[in-house]
């Protein structure tokens, strides 16, 4: 039982708490309790005001990719270096949500009833996307007059050639019908996310099936349809990948060119005059005992867009491969890299490369790193784990942990890059 001398402490102590103003603490207290709380309330810190967000600017706790992790219909997310789960009732997100794509704190997100929003980690604030099932505006521009498109939903479930998924609905347009299913947050599938933090501007950009790109700006009335089906001499172009940054969507197509779409002004544009890789597709043969599986592009902080491919070589012994290569353009031709930079690194499939920690957090990410998953592998490769680390200068994989528990999907992010 309390004493009443107990109760009057317990009383004195929450009255001085209450009475406390956090924001005067001395910089280098505060720097200290920063630097002690985990990731997540780490970022979540910064937003307390703005004495503790310049504090929170000088701390030396290193910023790295994290790992989303699908167990079947629950979503996690795993600091590596940490080496700890946080859960989605932590997170705040729904159990049913896919991640597309990130920018910073914020995770571009899509749940089972192909419904899009914009959710940051760090506020839990959420931004909620138009409806697929809304009128999609047709995109009129040198690309090609996109055809009109509309989602239509669908309760029926089925089952796919690896067991259960649910049939989402299907994007029909006059000659043609596509269905859309948990396969959108898999190979068929590739996204972009950029938002201002700052401002609050946000684009939006994500390929389905090679064949639609639909893209939406803050701003707009509902989602664009840049629709693949180009009229020019190129018939039946499709999108392997994309990329953003600087006000310009950078896609990559399935003839191998690529292809820059300017979103400063009011409505969207391609640009031809100033495209510097307009007439230089890329082209790559493979050597003798070797594949490759995809194909990815990246932006460095520079603009130059790199192309990585994911190879399987099976020469001496079998392993899997990541080369990066980079425009010359005094040449014209694509040249292999055997760096990204000096300070950066990358994220398969992420569209920008980040940030290199200036800590070594382990887990072999570090400067001129490519992180991977399961996915972007050969086919039939037996990984020891559901993602890695592939070292350019020594092309070695770093493999993550395995859990104790079944891992449906893994993705990578990159929480506090902006």
């Amino acid at each position: 039982m309390d004493t009443p001398n107990d109760l009057l402490t317990e009383e004195k102590r929450r009255e001085v708490y209450e009475n406390q103003d956090w924001a005067k603490l001395s910089p280098d207290l505060l720097r200290k309790i920063l630097e002690s709380l985990s990731s997540i309330d780490f970022y979540r810190a910064k937003t307390v005001c703005s004495d503790w967000y310049t504090v929170w600017k000088t701390c030396l706790k290193p910023l790295y990719p994290w790992h989303i992790i699908y167990q079947d219909d629950s979503l996690m997310l795993f600091d590596p270096r940490e080496d700890k789960l946080y859960t989605t009732k932590v997170i705040g997100l729904s159990d049913d949500s896919y991640f597309m794509a990130s920018s910073g704190n914020w995770l571009l997100i899509v749940d089972s009833c192909l419904d899009f929003y914009i959710f940051n980690l760090v506020t839990r604030e959420r931004i909620n996307l138009p409806s697929m099932e809304s009128s999609i505006h047709r995109s009129k521009s040198s690309l090609g007059d996109g055809h009109t498109v509309r989602f239509e939903r669908s309760d029926n479930r089925e089952y796919g050639e690896w067991g259960h998924f649910v049939e989402y609905g299907h994007l029909e347009e006059p000659c043609r019908k596509d269905h859309v299913s948990e396969d959108i947050v898999g190979c068929k599938r590739s996204a972009v996310l950029w938002i201002d933090e700052r401002t609050g501007d946000y684009v939006v950009a994500w390929i389905f099936n090679k064949h639609y790109l639909f893209t939406y700006k803050n701003g707009d009335d509902s989602w664009r349809n840049w629709n693949s089906n180009w009229k020019s001499k190129r018939t039946n172009l499709g999108y392997l990948d994309l990329a953003y940054l600087n006000n310009k969507l950078y896609l990559y197509t399935t003839n191998d060119y690529i292809k820059i779409i300017d979103f400063s002004g009011d409505f969207p544009k391609e640009e031809i005059g100033n495209n510097p890789y307009q007439d230089l597709p890329f082209h790559y043969v493979p050597q003798e005992c070797e594949d490759y599986w995809k194909t990815r592009i990246a932006l460095q902080k520079s603009g130059e867009v790199l192309i990585i491919l994911s190879l399987f070589e099976f020469l001496h012994e079998e392993r899997c491969l990541f080369y990066i290569f980079k425009m010359n353009f005094e040449s014209g031709e694509w040249e292999r890299v055997d760096s990204i930079g000096d300070d950066e690194m990358l994220i398969f499939g992420h569209g920008v490369t980040i940030r290199a920690p200036v800590q070594d957090v382990g887990d072999g990410i570090k400067n001129g790193s490519i992180c991977f998953v399961k996915d972007d592998l050969w086919p039939g490769y037996k990984s020891p784990s559901y993602c890695g680390v592939f070292d350019l200068a020594t092309s070695r994989i770093n493999w993550s942990k395995k859990f104790c528990f079944d891992i449906t999907k893994s993705q990578w992010f990159a929480p506090g890059f902006a």
